[in-house]
């Protein structure tokens, strides 16, 4: 059985622009793992908004 993300626009559009601000992840990985590398930084960072009172 396979585990299905439901992503809200709000969530696509900030992994996508940590992705750009990374210059579009490693050449040498692949672009699922970038996405994947991309959608980590952003849970974190959204993680570390909360505990400091930022809006995410």
């Amino acid at each position: 059985m396979a585990n299905i993300i439901i992503k809200s626009d709000d969530r696509r559009r900030q992994e996508a622009a940590m992705l750009r601000a990374f210059g579009g992840g490693d050449p040498r990985n692949g672009a699922k793992v970038n996405r994947e590398y991309a959608e980590e930084i952003n849970a974190r960072m959204n993680d570390v908004k909360r505990k400091v009172g930022m809006r995410t």
